[in-house]
């Protein structure tokens, strides 16, 4: 490959390799210098339909599992929800993995079969490892993937069931697969593919761009690769005008939003990152500057949401458009209804919102929500593994969601209100493994009548079920 490499924050300069991550000067991100053509492929699958912006690969080594091209869906119903006049959701929930990174993992295994390797190795917080396992699976390849405890099990699932070789370790380190290509989140490769999301949205609304498009940032990777490809088409003079970028990130982990509403040029690198969403809770985001810069020079803006906002969004999406989107594809909602509550962004303005990744990839979320919208609970509790409680558990809980109570008050209202018969030893046992499994504490310990009474009230895991 005769392309080189640039860093989007310093500038340097380096001859392309595969093994080359980051800027050796200032640890940023790199991209891919090349001269795009907006030349179409029509007989070819996938996001070669538009290699003409992508690296070159012959086409014998091209993988595909028919990425790409997926829908731009007019959300009537939501934009008349939160008061924007053109609502467009594209929608990469539909991706063969349920990802955006399925475009990335076609192009990054297409090269790594040309260039002869038979390994992929990667560290992943889920959508990339899963992504990277189906296309590798596909190109005959093996790959190995570390993971974290924490990873969402909907991914962890995929990535076995592709054939991935899987290690948990606590902290990402850098050994190395013998034989193998390494991918990470911010490899210049895998951002480059992430061009064709924007360039599909620009064919999409070819009579009427959007004025913003609305983007999740976790490394800012997204961020940088749509700012690229407006500006190479610009250039090809196949686009014209200006759309703002918009880049949201979790509350719990905003070090791009943090530098933007400071005014700094560079983004400093979080303390403490805690944010629940896994995929974006980067604390030195190796695209950062880069995305930083995009947002300022397209007039776009920055903004964090909370976990509530986050899903707020997933339940309208779902409920009003159809989509089942995982917390980190539906920033880009929460995001927009926040700025349009702020009025920030105007409400006759055309707008793009993209949906990462799909909900099904992330069963503890649905499962927390699911738990909240309805009264089927105590099902969902057992039919996800939970434990079965039995009849006499399943009324100690309806009982404690009335009031706190000690031992021998839920005894007699066993007694005398559901004519449950049980010895006062047995109350307790049953109480002690409620507490055990999490569905109710222990409060506090009070006297009454001369004798101390311990309390017992439900936990929100409790409360949830009943």
């Amino acid at each position: 490959m005769n392309h080189a490499l640039r860093c989007t924050s310093c500038g340097a300069a380096y001859s392309f390799s595969v093994e080359r991550k980051l800027c050796d000067k200032c640890g940023q991100g790199l991209t891919l210098e090349m001269k795009p053509s907006f030349l179409e492929e029509p007989g070819e699958h996938g996001i070669w339909r538009h290699s003409g912006i992508l690296p070159a690969v012959e086409k014998k080594f091209r993988i595909s599992l028919g990425e790409g091209r997926t829908m731009l869906q007019h959300g009537l119903r939501i934009g008349r929800s939160i008061g924007v006049e053109e609502l467009w959701i594209k929608d990469e929930t539909v991706e063969p993995t349920g990802s955006y990174l399925d475009r990335s993992s076609a192009l990054f295994v297409s090269i790594a079969l040309s260039l002869g390797y038979g390994r992929i190795s990667t560290y992943s917080t889920g959508n990339l490892g899963a992504s990277l396992a189906a296309y590798s699976s596909k190109a005959g390849l093996k790959t190995h993937v570390q993971v974290k405890p924490t990873i969402d099990v909907g991914k962890l699932y995929q990535m076995i069931i592709y054939g991935a070789e899987v290690s948990v370790v606590n902290s990402f380190g850098k050994r190395a697969v013998k034989g193998a290509i390494v991918a990470v989140e911010h490899d210049p490769l895998i951002n480059e593919a992430k061009k064709t999301i924007m360039l599909e949205i620009l064919l999409q609304l070819i009579e009427s761009p959007p004025d913003y498009v609305v983007l999740p940032m976790g490394e800012g990777g997204l961020v940088h690769a749509t700012y690229k490809v407006m500006r190479e088409l610009r250039e090809l003079g196949v686009a014209k005008g200006n759309i703002g970028i918009v880049g949201v990130q979790p509350e719990d982990c905003k070090p791009i939003v943090k530098a933007f509403e400071k005014g700094l040029d560079t983004v400093e690198a979080e303390a403490e990152p805690r944010s629940r969403i896994f995929d974006l809770n980067v604390a030195k985001p190796r695209f950062g500057n880069s995305a930083l810069r995009a947002i300022r020079q397209t007039g776009g803006k920055a903004v964090s949401v909370s976990e509530k906002e986050i899903f707020e969004a997933l339940s309208l999406l779902a409920e009003k458009e159809g989509i089942l989107a995982e917390p980190a594809g539906s920033l880009s909602l929460a995001g927009l209804m926040k700025l349009v509550k702020s009025r920030e962004v105007e409400r006759d303005s055309r707008v793009v919102c993209v949906v990462t990744g799909s909900g099904l990839k992330d069963p503890r979320v649905m499962k927390e929500i699911a738990y909240k919208k309805s009264s089927l609970g105590m099902l969902i509790e057992e039919l996800s593994g939970g434990v079965r409680l039995g009849s006499t558990k399943t009324i100690i809980l309806r009982l404690l969601s009335e009031k706190n109570m000690y031992g021998y008050e839920v005894w007699r209202g066993l007694r005398e209100k559901y004519g449950i018969n049980v010895r006062i030893p047995t109350v307790y046992q049953h109480l002690s493994d409620l507490v055990e499994k999490g569905y109710v504490r222990r409060v506090e310990a009070r006297r009454v009548m001369g004798r101390k009474r311990e309390y017992y009230s439900l936990t929100e895991r409790g409360e949830a079920i009943v």
